[in-house]
């Protein structure tokens, strides 16, 4: 065995045994947070993608990653880089890895593992941690909880599970796992990112979703270069070819991977032109005059996977308005035609609809 190989075998990269575990799978266990006086007063956050070393404005915010999982993989892959930066902040929730429904029993262990890893890492380097505690269905109420202290602060968020424009809650999923985790953990204090449920008990420390986006953000022009500042955008990245779509993408974190079923929106009464019968054609005016023939597809049920083809010059238009059906798993426009092909995914569709200009 060469030196090399052996530095690798043994290496904590690799073993990721250094923090003590408890339970069958050995979860790390992130230490209990110690509250200093005035944490928890119009506490506010910020997404890790929004973190910056030379950030001025939003060191009294504690960082989240309620965001999808690849922007935040690199605190798994290289827990190192982000240290200096993470220790100027209030304090750092540990990195939500998604619990999805529909994930391999697997990967749902593996992400509660890097949770918690991540987490006790941080705590070892001076940090001030929170453990962000999600979960799946009842058979991850096993190890889901692992590695938080009973008595600990915790952190969830119920955005994922909220009702939004097309999409119904799911809130008897979160409520499940919130009840759950109650009767494990019995948090001293619940972090609660977004508006709380009614049903919800124990010392909750309510964050104004909206109040910790992006918008209410200073930041200072100066300070960053251009690139930078592109990661305040909806999406934080530029696409050549449309516009940044993310905000209406389907929800990040846990419940259902597809998010919650759909529904028309009740502020769009134009919505209710996908609801028919199989082979009905539905003529809709817009507000802006345009005009939409929707023929009602053949295949009902929960899973479709369908194809929108609309040959339009109002482009922007007619793609906005599909995004918010259900959102753009991939989009291709090609000018040389004025054609917009959309392709969508959506499991969650119980009627599907072909739209024509």
């Amino acid at each position: 065995m060469t030196e090399e190989n052996y530095n690798y075998r043994t290496s904590q990269t690799l073993l990721c045994n250094q923090f003590p575990g408890k339970g069958k799978l050995k979860i790390p266990v992130i230490p209990k947070f110690q509250e200093n006086s005035g944490d928890f007063d119009d506490l506010l956050l910020i997404g890790f993608d929004k973190t910056h070393p030379e950030d001025q404005n939003h060191l009294d915010r504690m960082v989240h990653f309620f965001l999808y999982d690849y922007r935040f993989e690199r605190v798994w892959k290289n827990p190192e880089a982000d240290i200096e930066k993470l220790s100027r902040y209030r304090a750092v929730l540990s990195p939500d890895f998604s619990m999805y429904l529909e994930m391999a029993p697997a990967m749902q262990m593996y992400n509660v593992f890097r949770n918690r890893w991540c987490g006790a890492y941080w705590a070892s380097k001076g940090i001030r941690v929170i453990p962000t505690v999600n979960w799946g269905d009842e058979s991850t109420f096993d190890f889901c909880f692992d590695g938080i202290e009973k008595g600990s602060v915790v952190a969830v968020s119920t955005y994922m599970a909220s009702e939004h424009d097309h999409r119904k809650d799911q809130k008897e999923w979160f409520m499940a796992g919130y009840n759950e985790m109650l009767r494990r953990i019995e948090p001293e204090r619940i972090i609660c990112y977004n508006t709380p449920f009614p049903e919800m008990q124990g010392d909750i420390v309510y964050v104004d979703y909206e109040r910790s986006s992006w918008r209410y953000m200073d930041y200072d022009q100066k300070a960053m270069p251009h690139e930078d500042l592109d990661c305040y955008k909806i999406g934080g990245a530029n696409h050549t070819f449309c516009d940044t779509m993310d905000a209406y993408m389907i929800g990040k974190g846990g419940g259902s991977a597809y998010g919650g079923k759909w529904r028309p929106n009740p502020n769009k009464p134009q919505d209710q032109r996908y609801l028919g019968n199989p082979g009905e054609i539905k003529r809709t005016i817009m507000n802006n005059g345009d005009v939409y023939k929707t023929k009602m597809g053949l295949m009902g049920g929960r899973k479709w996977n369908g194809m929108r083809q609309i040959t339009t010059v109002e482009i922007s238009i007619r793609t906005h308005m599909t995004t918010e059906l259900a959102g753009i798993i991939q989009m291709n426009i090609r000018f040389q035609v004025r054609r917009s092909i959309i392709r969508m995914v959506h499991q969650n569709l119980r009627t599907s609809a072909r739209c024509f200009a």
